[in-house]
């Protein structure tokens, strides 16, 4: 992994230098210590890197781009939770659009609001009225300018980068997006060193015949038909990131980083691989209905309609078009699992949150042939069966009898899993 870091650490950064990636505040080629770090990380000093991008955040305490810096050198240097702390700042930070722009001329600590239109490279104009015209070597070299629009005065002006710089309003998106990523991997590490809670709490389910699908609705939940199950065990939660790491290492595909949170992002065979290793599985599609229902013969396990109180799916707080914006449950992402209330059975978060992987191949016809006790599910299809809706989901979507499904190695930031046991 550090082999991995350090790699993609150099690239970016010579990419940096090269002038192929801008640099988020050009204030910061001002700053001695920041060409410091940067020529340490190319020699792979990371202390003294470190050392370096310490006295250049002093020197500049908002720059994303030495904030980012030092934050990678913390994670080669395997300072986790010290560099947790510098990307959170980042990320509080607003998204520039890459436009705005603060313009600073020399000796200049306000600066002036002003939109980049374009970076060009102009030659000076010269004439051939003189011997020194041909002489000047200096007057044949290109002179960078920025293309600016100056909001006060409304007006548009080309002017020499070598006496201005730039600073953007708020992290560029690339950026933020390169941070999101360096989020991530820091989190897994922090996850990893605090280790899991211990073994998973299982429901005891008694089995029993009840009444699967829904006549009312859609094609491939019909007909509701009877089926009878034997006894079998439950996840009480959705697996969550700690328990996910402590089976699989640092091997944790989640969108949504972090201990509690439910892993989210897995495909079907990782899922069924951590089952196994525990000696578990993934539910069939008749076991997860069962559950989920918890007795009921409504659309929901809590009535036939939806508060917003009851489960995690796309509310207000949703980034998504298909947002109820009347509704407020409290997360704009996933939940820690167990902060809804329990269905009857005892099992949280059987609608919304992540939905959830199944055993079960999808067959939108297995209902009219599937055996009364025990249904093992369809032959093999292209898609794996995925229950319960999540927190990207509309409210219709968290029917205890709706069905979906996703092609295996699909990876789905609304997606996760629980486990189940037959003894």
């Amino acid at each position: 992994m550090k082999t991995y870091l350090n790699s993609l650490f150099r690239v970016a950064l010579y990419l940096l230098i090269a002038g192929l990636i801008l640099p988020q505040s050009l204030l910061a080629a001002e700053n001695p210590w920041l060409d410091k770090g940067d020529q340490a990380v190319m020699d792979q000093k990371y202390p003294e890197a470190e050392s370096h991008y310490t006295k250049a955040l002093e020197a500049d305490l908002d720059s994303p781009r030495v904030l980012r810096a030092l934050a990678e050198v913390k994670i080669a240097l395997k300072k986790y939770p010290e560099a947790k702390v510098l990307i959170d700042k980042i990320l509080a930070m607003p998204v520039a659009n890459g436009r705005d722009v603060l313009v600073f001329y020399k000796g200049d600590s306000q600066g002036e609001e002003a939109e980049l239109v374009d970076e060009l490279v102009i030659s000076p104009q010269r004439t051939n009225n003189n011997m020194r015209n041909y002489l000047d070597t200096q007057s044949d070299k290109p002179i960078p300018h920025y293309r600016l629009f100056f909001k006060k005065t409304g007006k548009m002006g080309l002017v020499p980068q070598s006496v201005v710089a730039l600073k953007y309003n708020g992290v560029l998106r690339r950026v933020y997006e390169h941070v999101e990523v360096l989020n991530r991997e820091v989190n897994r590490h922090l996850i990893a060193a605090k280790g899991s809670r211990g073994t998973a709490e299982m429901v005891a389910l008694k089995g029993g015949c009840f009444k699967m699908g829904n006549d009312k609705g859609l094609p491939d939940e019909q007909p509701a038909h009877e089926v009878c199950l034997s006894p079998f065990k439950m996840d009480k939660y959705e697996v969550t990131q700690a328990e996910f790491q402590s089976v699989m290492g640092l091997d944790n595909p989640s969108h949504f980083t972090g201990a509690e949170l439910p892993v989210d992002s897995a495909t079907w065979f990782e899922a069924d691989r951590y089952c196994e290793k525990l000696g578990k599985r993934l539910p069939t599609e008749a076991e997860w209905e069962y559950a989920a229902r918890g007795g009921s013969t409504t659309n929901f396990y809590w009535g036939d309609s939806v508060k917003g109180n009851e489960a995690n799916f796309c509310d207000k707080n949703c980034a998504l078009n298909t947002r109820v914006v009347s509704i407020n449950d409290g997360y704009s992402g996933p939940a820690p699992p167990g902060n809804y209330p329990a269905n009857p059975y005892g099992l949280y978060d059987m609608a919304g949150n992540l939905a959830e992987w199944t055993n079960d191949w999808m067959n939108e016809n297995y209902y009219r042939i599937s055996p009364k006790d025990n249904p093992p599910g369809s032959h093999p299809t292209t898609a794996k069966v995925v229950r319960g809706g999540g927190w990207e989901s509309t409210a219709g979507f968290l029917r205890s009898s709706n069905r979906a499904a996703y092609w295996v190695k699909m990876r789905n930031y609304a997606i996760g899993f629980r486990c189940v046991s037959s003894s």
